[in-house]
């Protein structure tokens, strides 16, 4: 055993600066990997550890009070599998934002549903504290007057504490101050079209009967189904809990929908049903993506450090002929040196990840308000990273594996072969113009020596190859999110720059349309709304539309855009989990029980409900949804040839009409703006922060190559130097090598990415239906990142090459 230390620790001496080279690729990666499985570990557990904590249901109902009555309950509670039903009475209205100055902030802003409900009257949630940044222990529930919002309002409208809610209610409006936010794991994410305020029970009592004096019953929103409302109106929640013993049997939300929506009649009809899977799923939609795009990069860390391990290795071994064969004459076995080089790699790997495994675990924390605010949960505390560990310790054993098989070489090596330095089993065969001549020397230097050792540079063109690929990788992302257009299109939504509503008897549609042309002309015009409905079991959005074209063709997967009332336009997780295809049909249930079949006209890439939406002609949807078909009161939305003149339009119309037309903004996608452009903004500097990692790899990983490049070739230079080639003339060949190879490697990766990029990514973003990204990268972009990795890795290797004025050959000439 002590012949085996020594041997180890005098390796690491001789090598340290290869060592500490692989530690710190290693430190990367390690960190980028465990700071990935971490938050996504951690986001998980909290999600299914606050859903226990404020007794959520394994499922997740609300309907119209008149629909979901006592005897619809009780039938719920009577199923085997069913062990408690928790009913909350609440009720909704239309509702805007208000500053504290009294300023307008939001708008009521379709398909959101603002659900009231009255604090503690059946889950129980945690309030955090307006920095967002912990929980409020002594805050039991929001006073008279004032309502608690979810954390997602922050990001969705800037929400303030002191701003104020201001609800209609029977044409009489109320205002109610924000008082503080609170944690919802049930509905708290932005991508939830269904907002839950929670108020005091003297208020939301208050507030209830003004609901109930109006007689607005809700009946008009499609049988149960919630849909954009325009007036108050009461409406019942429902937790259903699964007994133990279900549970046991491996039933879970999603089977127990199923089981509501077969075994009672309130589940034959229409109704917004979630499971509780399906809930945590949309709180973690974005969460999955980024944690995937990190975990790629570390796993591209990982593969370059085990490039650069193998080749350093190799020219250890390679280098150290003499020293390997002086140790076999003298007794050692080759397994023990072999043994002694495998526990150099493998003690420098152990270091670099167990230090990038702690650094990951300790930032791991100033990340959790980030993902707060597109998640809705607040992590407090950080779970053991048993993930984290497993994958370090995988990465450890690859390496040592592929590091052992590496080592085969020492038992090749005989005293004779030492004696010669191993120069006998080297053959110098270059291809192409074999002699130094000409103008170019050193290019002609470079040149020979790439085809001399060509598995040494390989190495760097594969590293090239793979760090430009990914980066041009995010910045193809970051171009294809890069405006607020862009944005829209990119995530397969559309949006309108204005839209009038009015009754039809004082103002025609052309003199609006006149009105409005006056300004900027008309692109486009249409009429939208949306309905939540049950589809077999869970609650899925249905979106009609008058004119289709507001579409973007780029988000047609497959097939093309509904054009009848019996076609539909399906989401590409719904396809998925459907097993559905153009040209398929798809069964929905009215809410009077009747069935309609649609036919798939085509595949839907957009986070409508994470690639579960449904868009159907506008006649489609009021028929489905059994919504009023009335030709006043309709708000039309209209896309303009000058975008910027949205709120010129708006004032025209005012200073025209008055009130006889509402210019309010009530396009579906109003309010998710702020959701896109933090998810953009996310993305954006994700790529940012990959790149600047990716160039100091590379850097790195010159460090590591040239510095045994020079050691081995230091008897050649010493040789060039005698020949008369300066300094600088060997510096700049040298550097010429890793431009010509980093170079072909990047225009490779560059090239791989345009040409497959796309199809990466959308199968990455298709986890929450985007399946048909397209990235948005010039060939000018790709070529200049392409250049500045090339440049990146040739000064790299020039400022490692000022080893070669420390060749003296007057040594050499001596050895």
């Amino acid at each position: 055993m002590e012949p085996l230390r020594t041997l180890v620790f005098a390796g690491l001496r001789k090598d340290r600066g290869a060592f500490v080279g692989l530690a710190l690729l290693l430190f990367l990666a390690s960190l980028a990997l465990t700071l990935t499985t971490s938050l996504f570990a951690d986001l998980s557990n909290r999600e299914e550890a606050l859903l226990d904590q404020i007794a959520a249901g394994d499922v997740f109902a609300n309907d119209l009070v008149s629909n979901l009555t006592d005897e619809d309950i009780r039938e719920i509670e009577a199923l085997p599998e069913v062990q408690d039903v928790k009913v909350t009475e609440a009720f909704t209205a239309p509702t805007r934002v208000e500053d504290a100055q009294g300023n307008e902030i939001v708008k009521s802003s379709p398909p959101s549903v603002n659900v009231y409900e009255a604090w503690g009257s059946s889950l129980e949630f945690n309030v955090i504290t307006d920095d967002l940044s912990s929980y409020h222990r002594d805050r039991k529930g929001p006073a008279d007057g004032e309502a608690y919002v979810r954390v997602a309002e922050r990001i969705l409208h800037n929400m303030q504490v002191g701003d104020f809610i201001v609800l209609d209610i029977g044409g009489r409006e109320t205002s109610l101050r924000v008082a503080g936010f609170y944690e919802d794991p049930q509905m708290g994410t932005p991508f939830m079209e269904m907002k839950r305020y929670l108020l005091s029970s003297g208020t939301f009592d208050e507030l209830l009967a003004e609901v109930e004096e109006t007689g607005v019953s809700g009946a008009g929103v499609s049988g149960g189904a919630v849909a954009m409302e325009k007036e108050a109106y009461p409406i019942r929640e429902i937790n259903v809990m699964l007994t133990s013993e279900a549970r046991s049997q491996g039933i879970d939300g999603h089977d127990l929908t199923q089981l509501i929506d077969d075994g009672t009649s309130w589940g034959a009809s229409a109704h917004t049903m979630f499971s509780r899977q399906t809930l945590a799923g949309y709180g973690l939609l974005v969460v999955q993506v980024i944690t995937a795009v990190l975990a790629v990069f570390s796993l591209i860390l990982f593969v370059v450090a085990l490039i650069l391990c193998l080749h350093t290795a190799s020219s250890s071994i390679q280098s150290g002929y003499a020293d390997w064969g002086v140790l076999k004459g003298v007794g050692l076995p080759r397994n023990a040196l072999r043994r002694a080089l495998v526990m150099q790699y493998a003690l420098a790997a152990l270091i670099g990840l167990a230090l990038g495994f702690v650094a990951g675990c300790l930032l791991e924390p100033f990340f959790w308000p980030t993902f707060l605010l597109i998640t809705g949960i607040l992590v407090v505390e950080a779970s053991f990273p048993w993930a984290a560990i497993c994958c370090c310790f995988a990465l450890l054993a690859a390496l040592v594996v592929c590091v052992a098989a590496m080592t085969r070489k020492i038992g090749r090596i005989t005293p004779l072969a030492a004696l010669r330095q191993g120069d006998g089993d080297i053959r110098f065969s270059p291809r192409g113009a074999s002699a130094i001549s000409g103008s170019c020397l050193r290019a002609s230097l470079a040149w020979r020596a790439i085809v001399s050792e060509k598995g040494r540079y390989a190495g760097i063109g594969i590293c090239s190859l793979l760090l430009c690929a990914f980066v041009t990788l995010c910045f193809g992302i970051g171009g294809a999110v890069a405006g607020d257009d862009a944005v829209y299109k990119a995530f397969g939504v559309w949006k309108s720059d204005g839209s009038v509503r009015f009754d039809g008897q004082e103002v025609s549609l052309d003199e609006v349309r006149e009105t409005i042309e006056s300004v900027s002309p008309i692109t486009r015009e249409w009429k939208e709304d949306a309905a939540v409905l049950n589809l077999n079991g869970e609650a899925c959005t249905f979106f009609g539309l008058s004119d289709t074209g507001a579409l973007d063709e780029a988000s047609i997967a497959a097939g093309r855009a509904p054009k009848h009332a019996n076609e539909a336009l399906i989401g590409l997780s719904l396809a998925r989990a459907k097993g559905l295809s153009v040209g398929d049909e798809l069964q929905v249930e009215k809410g009077d029980g009747e069935e309609r079949t649609y036919v798939v006209s085509g595949l839907l890439s957009s986070v409508l409900n994470g690639g579960n939406g449904i868009i159907l002609t506008y006649e489609g949807l009021r028929d489905l949804a059994e919504l009023e078909s009335d030709a006043t009161g309709v708000s039309r939305q209209y896309q303009l040839a000058d975008p910027d003149k949205a709120d010129e339009v708006a004032e025209k119309l005012a200073s025209r009409f008055g009130d006889s037309v509402d210019t309010e903004l009530t396009g579906l996608f109003g309010s998710s703006m702020n959701m896109l452009l933090l998810v953009r903004d996310m993305l954006t500097a994700i790529g940012y922060a990959m790149s600047a990692f990716a160039l100091a790899l590379a850097c790195v990983a010159v460090m590591l190559i040239s510095r045994r490049t020079l050691l081995s070739e230091r008897r050649d230079m010493g040789v060039y130097r005698a020949m008369g080639f300066t300094v600088a003339s060997l510096r700049a060949s040298f550097a010429l090598r890793f431009l010509g190879v980093s170079a072909v490697g990047a225009l490779a990766g560059s090239a791989l990415t345009m040409a497959a990029g796309g199809a990466l990514v959308s199968s990455l973003f298709g986890l929450f239906g985007v399946g048909a990204f397209s990235l948005a990268l010039p060939v000018w972009e790709a070529l200049a990142i392409s250049a500045v990795f090339a440049l990146a890795f040739a000064l790299s290797a020039f400022g490692m090459s000022g080893r070669i004025k420390d060749v003296s050959v007057r040594e050499l000439v001596v050895e």
